[in-house]
């Protein structure tokens, strides 16, 4: 299975990586096949061809997040990782919508275990 296709991905991928490559400590590499984005090398976000999928989120930010964005667990081939939400964006100037969100996964990955 295909998560991640540049060609029709690549504004999202611009956009957020503009936002986030200069946070102290992103780096980045490809998991699933995807531009994956790490703090202090774990996993906080990655992109996927119809949206963000965001590896630390509350409950009660998902049920926010759910208000606006259509949500669903990441489902990694027949493996579905329910603390992992996909946030499907049709239009990556939404972006900006979803990053706080984003930023407390990062500050969460840069928390001491």
């Amino acid at each position: 299975m295909q998560y991640y296709v540049e060609e029709q991905a690549r504004p999202l991928r611009e956009a957020f990586e503009e936002i986030v490559m200069p946070w102290p400590d992103v780096t980045t590499r490809a998991m699933f096949g995807c531009p994956a984005y790490l703090a202090d090398e774990r996993l906080f976000a990655f992109l996927v061809t119809e949206g963000v999928v965001i590896t630390q989120v509350r409950k009660r930010d998902r049920e926010t997040l759910a208000e606006t964005f259509e949500l669903e667990p990441f489902q990694a081939g027949e493996r579905t990782i329910e603390r992992w939400v996909l946030v499907k964006l049709s239009d990556p100037a939404m972006l900006g919508r979803i990053m706080p969100y984003v930023r407390k996964s990062y500050q969460q990955m840069l928390s001491p275990l």
